[in-house]
């Protein structure tokens, strides 16, 4: 018999072990997908809090069936139950284009490809050498994100782009003492500041952060740290 945990948001129902994985890795796609302009951001949204809630396997699945690239080769696209359902008599939408699957992005140095960080009601530390890319695409719904720059391996010039959307959460970006940054995220209800000890001034930089965005009702902040 298959190792079996208990989800904590449904009290003596039993879920197989790696679920929670699982979820995460849904996130991720929808927020790629959102990255890619292929749902919205109330889509976004609404799935997400989804996956958090979800507490059977297929419920996962049906939040990315209508993916592109997760749905079988040759299957047309279908919405997923309870989201966004078009009217009938609506004119609908030219599907969006096949876009590779997330194993086929373009790796770090190609000067393509983002790195995708979800967080949805929970904390998500992105420590260490984790950075493959010069740009960072990071979403965080009622939680906390914490980007930490200071061991990544970071390119030799030019700018590392960090894009934000926070609702009702915070993202954390910490950079090394030397790395100036740009911030320029747009708080509504909300607040985008850089610490006093970080240098904003880029100009004549070699290589700098820029972080953009969105803050709703949460909250951006840059530190610098050793």
């Amino acid at each position: 018999m298959p190792n079996r945990t208990v989800d904590r948001y449904s009290p003596g129902f039993e879920v197989p072990a790696g679920f929670e994985e699982r979820r995460q890795r849904v996130i991720d796609v929808l927020t790629q997908a959102y990255a890619s302009d292929h749902i919205t951001v109330e889509e976004y949204e609404a799935r997400a809090a989804a996956a958090a809630a979800a507490n059977r396997p297929e419920e996962l699945e049906d939040l990315v069936s209508d993916l592109p690239a997760l749905r079988p080769s040759g299957e047309p696209p279908r919405s997923p139950r309870g989201y966004a359902p078009e009217d009938s008599s609506a004119p609908r939408r030219p599907s969006p284009p096949p876009r590779p699957a997330p194993s086929s992005y373009p790796a770090y140095g190609s000067g393509q490809g983002s790195v995708s960080v979800a967080c949805v009601m929970g904390d998500r530390r992105m420590t260490g050498n984790w950075l493959d890319s010069d740009r960072v695409n990071s979403f965080t719904l009622m939680g906390s994100t914490r980007l930490d720059l200071r061991d990544a391996d970071l390119p030799e010039s030019g700018p590392i782009r960090i894009e934000a959307f926070v609702l009702m959460g915070e993202t954390v970006v910490i950079v090394p003492r030397d790395l100036p940054v740009r911030l320029s995220a747009t708080p509504f209800m909300g607040e985008a500041r850089a610490r006093r000890e970080v240098d904003q001034n880029v100009r004549g930089a070699r290589r700098w952060v820029e972080v953009s965005g969105l803050v709703v009702m949460g909250s951006v902040l840059v530190k610098a740290a050793d």
